[in-house]
């Protein structure tokens, strides 16, 4: 019987294309297909379309999302007592030469690891932000696993510098749906008003004050530029925060605001932008709608925020200071008024798209790491 590789999702993380977010999306598409592997969550429908088989539901995860917060603050011998019971379902289908993959979650792995081995697995955490280096230090050196994985060599070497004995490690990049985000039938849209997409959750993080600031400089000084804020508060349906109203109220003539969308609805909204912009002012451990705007061959406009940047190595786009309205403002009015260099820009960003981030490339690694461990 081949070994399996279970993949462990977060408590706050449905695996669903609609309500799911970058951790579900890269089991989707990473796992597609992998007879191999199980996903193993809070909550699941049928929008990955994987079979059932492959999916392992967790009751558990969902009451552990509810008092997550306040086991934090409970001494670390019962709440790594409360995780091994969670997840008790799994460890009892562990068998030697199997694979436990835990995503974001480094007190899943600090909990799991001793269990694991008994049973003759090995365990992988997974790191797609900055949770490992802004937890509880002294937990966190506690992190004894098989191999470390990180969505961005910013993630690892953020990691290295406050934990330098930290065990063997790898970067596995985050991709795009191939099948989903792809350029636009005829290449250069020649709008005359030119359309700027921002497409993600409406949190602060996130910068859309910045970008709102950027259109209303632009309106002042006759720019042809509107933009699409698509999105709410989280994954799926979100309640409209008092973020959101802000914003809503305090956005120019120029901006429209649309409802979340996934799947096919977003790759058209990405086919029909013009530019793409992430106006992201914290420290982003990989930023995946950037790589979605690079498959759709949009030029982007993003900032100097954490793994955002190496993402644009090779070209195709313009990264600004965080928070800079006037910085934004002025990458944007050059794309605006520059229809070559969009589709230069948006050229180089699908070559680099092709080269370095499909979902393919990261399954291909993912494969790699197996066999490695299962040797």
């Amino acid at each position: 019987m081949p070994n399996t590789t279970y993949h462990l999702l977060t408590e706050a993380e449905p695996f669903s294309e609609f309500y799911g977010g970058a951790i579900s999306r890269w089991a989707g598409n990473v796992l597609r297909n992998a007879s191999n592997s199980v996903v193993v969550c809070p909550s699941a429908d049928d929008t990955w379309k994987f079979a059932a088989e492959s999916i392992t539901l967790l009751d558990g995860l969902k009451r552990y999302r509810r008092f997550r917060g306040y086991l934090s603050r409970l001494p670390w011998s019962f709440h790594r007592l409360v995780i091994q019971r969670i997840f008790r379902p799994l460890l009892e289908r562990v068998r030697p030469g199997d694979i436990v993959w835990i995503h974001n979650r480094p007190e899943f792995a600090i909990a799991l690891t001793s269990c694991v081995h008994r049973a003759g697995g090995r365990i992988i955490l997974h790191m797609h932000n900055t949770h490992l280096v802004e937890g509880r230090e002294k937990l966190m050196r506690q992190v004894r696993v098989d191999r470390l994985v990180f969505v961005s060599e910013f993630l690892l070497e953020q990691a290295r510098r406050k934990f330098p004995s930290l065990g063997p490690s790898s970067v596995i990049y985050n991709g795009a749906d191939e099948t989903i985000f792809y350029p636009a039938a005829g290449g250069q849209k020649n709008s005359q008003t030119p359309t700027v997409l921002f497409a993600g959750r409406l949190v602060e993080d996130k910068g859309v004050h910045v970008l709102l600031g950027a259109m209303k400089l632009l309106n002042e000084q006759d720019v042809r530029l509107q933009a699409r804020i698509v999105g709410s508060s989280g994954f799926g349906v979100g309640e409209e925060t008092d973020y959101i109203r802000r914003l809503k109220a305090n956005s120019p003539e120029t901006v429209r605001f649309f409802p979340y969308r996934s799947g096919a609805a977003l790759g058209d909204l990405f086919r029909e932008a013009d530019i793409f912009c992430s106006p992201s002012v914290c420290e982003e451990g990989f930023g995946l709608v950037n790589v979605e705007a690079l498959a759709s061959a949009v030029p982007v406009v993003s900032t100097y925020s954490g793994g955002v940047r190496e993402i644009f190595t090779a070209g195709g786009g313009i990264l600004v200071e965080r928070g800079s309205v006037v910085q934004l403002a002025g990458a944007l009015r050059r794309l605006a008024q520059d229809p070559e260099l969009r589709t230069c820009l948006g050229q180089q960003g699908y070559a680099v798209f092709r080269e370095r981030f499909t979902w393919s490339l990261a399954r291909t690694h993912v494969q790699e790491i197996e066999k490695m461990l299962s040797a």
